[in-house]
């Protein structure tokens, strides 16, 4: 499925097989165009190059209290 061509019934599809079977209308087109976004972001990025190594790391610390 090339993000140009995707539609509505294959985002219906998509969101069936992961469980989310109630949403409305109005939320299918939300995902359709979030799914269309996050695939032109994920074509235009160079990932071919990137190593474990390049994944951000959050390292989060407490000051002591004595």
């Amino acid at each position: 499925m090339a993000e140009d061509t995707l539609t509505l019934e294959e985002v219906r599809a998509m969101a069936a097989a992961i469980g989310m079977t109630r949403l409305a209308e109005e939320h299918l087109q939300q995902l359709l165009r979030a799914t269309k976004a996050a695939r032109a972001r994920r074509t235009a990025l160079a990932h071919i190059d990137l190593t474990p190594a390049d994944e951000p790391a959050h390292v989060f610390s407490l000051a002591r209290e004595d």
